[in-house]
């Protein structure tokens, strides 16, 4: 069943944000398709993104909001001890409100999630009010911090799009499309069998037992060894961009002085014109060392002499069939022995098998190969090996010297500029962490099979153990057929997670590349593949507005192929974007959300509010927040139905103050 979630409104007290209360749809819980809220810098717009994501994802309930970070959101200048965000959500058919008490007497914040009584039968959340942050379970898994991110989202989300340090893309596409009930479905069915394994008689209990906790113990060292190298592969991964980052900045830093980037861009030319030859000049050589003849003239002699004797022993077809074929007809063998009429059909039957024309063919054929391969003279080939181990070894010096003079040159140039050392000491740092790295990663791969169990490291290793040990549970609870069907069955089902992954992923980049393309139609920047975060294709990044353009294109193609409907809250959505695009990002806006929620500053409605308002078939609703402050601003909101008046600002509804509030100085941040 399809969840549709929407964002009724919220509400902020006591915080560093102006107290305000905005409402995104109409009291019976319809929605507005577009909310503009216009927030100045300096009105605690990235505060108020920052309170959406916490509420909907519960995350200030984690150890990431310490006790420092909830003291920032205390409102400046006041001496109230309590603030409050609250956001207010239909959830499908159900009202859900979710509340965050902060108290800045103890720096902590309290959750509590209020659920109105639903329609639905079937719907095992009971209405009230409870403490902790509880969304209904069905909607837990779009209500985490990394899958909130991906629809309460600014520009440094768009960034870190593109980064794998921050962003896992791949589990929102699983997430999203429910690809996960595969793996789901394999557990239950491992759980199925693990419960019939228990049913044994007391005699048989004891073993049992033993083999359960022998293969519960290996299954808790997979996990374990699993999490330790995906670790390391997440660093490496991290490390080998860093290492990338640092080379690049090393290589900026020659370019300022350019004789001597001169040179070392001809040292390193050569460095890799050698190293091809020397590579190109090995595999040659291992080539022809595969033939035995060219090891040594002593190899060459003996399949001469092999040769030589197959010349003699070899029988002309015709003469061996004549002389079966008269053999069979006599009375007796050469031997002297009787023949009769069975051993006859014996001698016809065998001739066939020992002078066959195939095997004959064959003989010739061998005897061919070797004059072939040995030629004329018997170390020709040995010399000629000879030959190229000797340039072989020129090239490996050749290598050698280019390799001293290039570091000759890059010593001479960190010597003349601290700043080249520095970043010189980086990268080997860095190579250094990366070569300790992958010594730690090796032991994952052992083979070793005399290790006991709490010491053995190599995961396919244990993997075979747990499987042993599956076995030996199935013998002793009589479930060997029902272990059979279990393995068969998730290895459908794995195989089916696998390729409903892949052709998701593909497809959803396929149609977000169009999208892109729409956008940005001479730009060249496209998503290659869905991995922990979008990798682009030939390159690694692109301009604050490419990113947001790549950003807008795959979102949008995410949310739009699910059955799922949730809210898009941006901010900034057109800050970053050409003039000239802005008109495509607000056409594509109302095709892709049943909700969209942007916080925008007076700057960005150029070429972008507009088109947005007239791509959109339902009202927009247009709201502005300001601090106090601006007497001009403050005599027209007083004059407007609808607005409120707060301690610290003012919230105007309206299209026409909107288009019309100008700041000369915004303040720089919230």
């Amino acid at each position: 069943m399809s969840a549709v979630l929407r964002i009724l409104g919220w509400k902020a007290e006591g915080l560093r944000c102006p107290d305000h209360e905005i409402r995104c749809g109409s009291e019976n819980g319809n929605t507005n398709n577009v909310t503009l809220v216009q927030m100045p810098n300096g009105t605690g717009k990235t505060t108020t993104l920052e309170l959406l994501r916490a509420a909907l994802s519960g995350s200030a309930g984690d150890e990431r909001w310490d006790r420092s970070r909830i003291s920032e959101y205390r409102k400046r200048d006041s001496n109230r001890n309590d603030g409050l965000f609250e956001v207010s959500l239909l959830l499908s058919n159900r009202r859900v409100t979710i509340r965050m008490e902060f108290d800045f007497e103890t720096n902590s914040v309290l959750y509590k999630t209020s659920h109105s009584r639903s329609s639905d039968s079937q719907s095992s959340q009971s209405a009230g009010q409870r403490v902790g942050f509880h969304p209904p379970s069905d909607f837990r898994r779009f209500m985490n911090e990394n899958f909130v991110s991906f629809y309460v989202f600014d520009g440094e989300l768009a960034q870190r799009l593109l980064d794998r340090e921050y962003m896992d893309a791949e589990s929102v596409v699983t997430s999203l499309f429910q690809i996960d009930v595969f793996h789901e479905l394999s557990r239950k069915v491992a759980r199925y069998w693990e419960e019939e394994t228990k049913q044994v008689n007391a005699t048989e209990e004891r073993g049992l037992n033993r083999r359960l906790n022998r293969l519960k113990s290996l299954k808790k060292r997979k996990i374990q060894l699993i999490a330790e190298r995906d670790g390391l592969l997440k660093a490496k991964d991290i490390l080998i961009d860093h290492l990338q980052n640092k080379e690049e900045a090393y290589k900026n830093e020659i370019l300022k002085e350019k004789a001597l980037s001169d040179e070392i861009t001809l040292a390193e030319e050569k460095v890799q014109g050698v190293q091809s030859s020397l590579r190109n000049e090995a595999q040659e050589t291992l080539d022809a060392m595969l033939d035995p003849h060219a090891i040594s003239s002593v190899f060459a002699q003996s399949m001469m002499n092999m040769k030589t004797n197959l010349d003699r022993v070899k029988l002309p077809e015709s003469v061996a069939k004549e002389f079966f074929e008269e053999l069979a007809e006599e009375s007796y063998c050469v031997c002297g022995r009787s023949i009769d009429d069975d051993i006859r059909t014996v001698i016809k039957v065998r001739a066939k098998q020992y002078l066959d024309t195939d095997d004959i063919a064959f003989l010739n054929s061998m005897k061919s190969a070797i004059q072939d391969a040995v030629g004329s003279s018997l170390d020709g080939s040995a010399k000629a090996l000879n030959e190229r181990l000797e340039t072989l070894g020129e090239l490996v010096q050749n290598e050698r010297t280019a390799l001293n003079d290039l570091e000759t040159l890059q010593l001479e140039a960190e010597r003349s500029d601290p700043s080249v050392k520095t970043a010189r000491d980086e990268i080997d740092a860095l190579t250094k962490h990366l070569e300790d790295i992958n010594d730690k990663l090796e032991k994952y791969e052992s083979k070793d099979k005399e290790l006991p169990d709490d010491k053995v490291n190599g995961i396919e290793e244990i993997s075979r153990r747990i499987e042993d040990a599956e076995t030996k549970v199935a013998e002793i609870t009589q479930t060997i057929k029902l272990k059979s069907k279990r393995d068969s069955l998730c290895e459908i089902l794995n195989n089916a997670h696998q390729k409903a992954r892949d052709w998701i992923t593909s497809e959803i980049c396929v149609e977000a590349n169009e999208r892109i393309s729409e956008l940005l139609p001479y730009n060249n920047i496209l998503i290659d593949k869905i991995d922990k975060c979008l990798v682009l294709k030939e390159q690694e990044g692109g301009s604050a507005g490419e990113t947001l353009s790549v950003a807008w294109g795959f979102l949008a193609t995410l949310f739009h192929r699910s059955d799922h409907k949730l809210p898009f809250v941006v901010d900034s959505p057109a800050g970053a974007i050409d003039l000239a695009v802005r008109p495509k990002i607000g056409d594509l806006i109302p095709k892709l959300t049943g909700q969209f929620i942007a916080f925008t500053i007076s700057s960005e409605r150029a070429q972008f509010v507009s088109q947005l308002k007239k791509a959109c078939t339902d009202e927009v609703r247009f709201v502005t927040v300001f601090r106090k402050g601006p007497a001009s601003f403050e005599n027209q909101a007083k004059e407007i139905d609808g607005s409120s008046e707060t301690s610290d600002g003012f919230v105007v509804p309206g299209e026409a103050f909107f288009n019309s509030f100008q700041l000369d100085i915004e303040e720089e941040s919230a």
